[in-house]
């Protein structure tokens, strides 16, 4: 099971938050899933490896001056992803069942006016499984297109030689991806989808900014935001499906690194 659930919020007092908050999201994610399951919040914090969530900074909203001034009354949204059966159905009861009254932010306090897990209510919320999304690809008869578009909608790096990368390359991205799916995934597909990647996809158009984000150290790491276009050069009808089921995986895991902290949120558009 997959599910992501949007979190509609609102400000009771005017507030300053940083520009991003999605090292607070996280925070706040494992505070509510510690109300329905300590033990499951602990092995996420202990965890060195890739996280089973991921948690949004604000959807949409841009700052300035390393601030974002909200207003009393002014609603805002953040989503919170689940990539395994047992976070996912954990999520669903400390967020869907039975929602918290308050979300904290930064040491703020917004109240939770109502949490949303369809997509026809909010395009940034859903649910499906892993089996649901092999088979939406690599089941169908028809020929598929050569191409997909994601969207990042937070600051997306990666990490390849001991160096960040803030531009999302098919290689990174498909490596990431395919990563991240074998890892929770009880559908393995083969890590060569990385070399696929790196050698037979291309981008065809795109449009990116820059923009940082401050670690934990206090620390700057600098990420793409906007949307690419990837082009499968070759490939037979095999590669073509993962190619699409990834990049629709995208939407639940994130792409890059520090996802469960805001970064790499992402989703397949139309283009």
């Amino acid at each position: 099971m997959l599910i992501a659930i949007v979190l509609s919020l609102v400000a009771e007092h005017d507030m300053a938050l940083p520009t991003f908050v999605g090292r607070a999201g996280y925070a706040a994610a494992l505070g509510a899933l510690s109300r329905v399951d300590a033990g499951l919040a602990g092995r996420i914090h202990d965890n060195d490896g890739a996280k089973p969530l991921t948690c949004s900074s604000l959807l949409g909203v841009q700052g300035r001056g390393g601030k974002i001034d909200i207003r009393a009354g002014t609603e805002v949204a953040l989503r919170v992803t689940g990539l395994t059966p047992e976070v996912s159905r954990a999520l669903a009861a400390a967020l869907l069942e039975s929602p918290p009254d308050l979300w904290e932010l930064d040491g703020h306090r917004l109240r939770v006016a109502r949490t949303i897990c369809n997509t026809e209510q909010h395009g940034w919320s859903g649910q499906t499984t892993y089996e649901g999304l092999t088979a939406a690809q690599l089941t169908q008869a028809e020929q598929l297109d050569r191409q997909v578009t994601l969207e990042f909608a937070s600051p997306t790096s990666f990490k390849s030689k001991e160096m960040n990368i803030p531009i999302p390359l098919p290689g990174l991205v498909f490596g990431s991806l395919v990563e991240r799916w074998n890892t929770f995934s009880p559908v393995v597909l083969s890590p060569e989808m990385r070399r696929f990647g790196e050698e037979v996809m291309a981008i065809s158009r795109y449009r990116l900014v820059s923009q940082t984000v401050e670690s934990k150290a206090g620390g700057l790491r600098v990420g793409g935001m906007g949307t690419v276009t990837y082009r499968a050069l070759g490939g037979d009808r095999y590669w073509l499906g993962v190619m699409h089921m990834l990049a629709s995986f995208a939407f639940y895991s994130g792409v890059g690194v520090q996802t469960a902290t805001g970064m790499g949120q992402a989703r397949c558009v139309e283009k």
